[in-house]
């Protein structure tokens, strides 16, 4: 047994699940983002497929996380109905969100266990502020907040907030205009691109990142270098080619998409990563998308 499924095999018998799981399949995935967990329902157990980034940072805690949904499908207490769910073609919107206050879920109750995550606390927030455009910044954070500190849910209930967030109590409704204003200047405090590089803490890997950022904006024509709010996108023709992801920590998330697979591939960056060989990779992957929109 690999890592991986040795992980799988302690986690579903810590919480409980391994004799409701006959069969764990876990395949690579290129990047943290593309993880995910599908099950099959046999008579009287389930078949699982686990999609796994083939990087050891937070393994153990990538791996948990894929779990706990599992491990809501079958707690009865969940009220697992799989064909309440919004339709992903004809409710994107809503399949979208119900999807994030999901993961909300799985992933607050990760920190509260005390188990390191690739999903913490601020990504999660995230990723949320920057999906609830409708919402003024300030509600979207209380949302959260509310949907972080709620500390059991059931399947009905997250569908019922992915319809209407106002179900939540003391949450303002998403139909109050945006102050613009207000939100720009929110926005040049919090989302900017040397905000972003103060969250790495290494002043070598520092420098690392702007050599990458400085690298990509000089080769790599028509290249557009915005702050989202978890990290530094870059995007090519509209596109999203490249992002840079601090973690607060000793490390730093490079993603960039390989046009030809179509895939966007991650891999973590330290102290002892060769910035050359990234250029490069940059610069080959750069050239073949810029090739293939001519």
């Amino acid at each position: 047994m690999d890592d991986k499924e040795i992980i799988a095999q302690e986690v579903t018998r810590d919480l409980g699940i391994l004799p409701f799981i006959k069969n764990i399949v876990i395949e690579r995935c290129a990047s943290p983002w593309n993880e995910k967990t599908l099950i099959k329902t046999k008579k009287d157990h389930l078949a699982v497929k686990l999609f796994v980034w083939d990087d050891r940072t937070f393994l153990y805690g990538r791996i948990y996380r894929l779990f706990l949904y599992i491990y809501d499908v079958l707690n009865p207490a969940f009220c697992y109905r799989p064909r309440m769910s919004p339709d992903e073609e004809k409710e994107p919107k809503r399949r979208n969100r119900f999807s994030q206050i999901w993961s909300i879920y799985v992933d607050s109750r990760m920190e509260r266990q005390g188990i390191d995550n690739f999903y913490d606390r601020r990504l999660r927030e995230n990723l949320f502020i920057d999906t609830e455009k409708e919402l003024r910044w300030e509600s979207a954070q209380a949302v959260f907040r509310a949907l972080w500190q709620k500390e059991a849910y059931t399947y009905p209930e997250i569908i019922g907030y992915s319809y209407d967030l106002s179900a939540l109590q003391r949450i303002e409704s998403p139909a109050k205009p945006v102050d613009s204003e207000t939100d720009l200047i929110r926005f040049l405090q919090e989302s900017s691109v040397a905000k972003h590089m103060d969250r790495i803490s290494s002043p070598a890997l520092k420098e690392m990142a702007h050599d990458i950022l400085n690298f990509t904006a000089y080769h790599c024509k028509d290249a557009f270098i915005e702050a989202r709010y978890y990290g530094i996108s870059i995007a090519y023709h509209r596109r999203t080619f490249l992002e840079i992801i601090p973690t607060g920590g000793k490390e730093f998330f490079l993603t960039v998409l390989d046009s030809q697979s179509n895939i966007y591939r991650t891999e973590t960056v330290t102290e002892n990563s060769d910035v050359h060989s990234m250029q490069k990779m940059i610069k080959e992957r750069y050239d073949r998308m810029a090739f293939q929109g001519h």
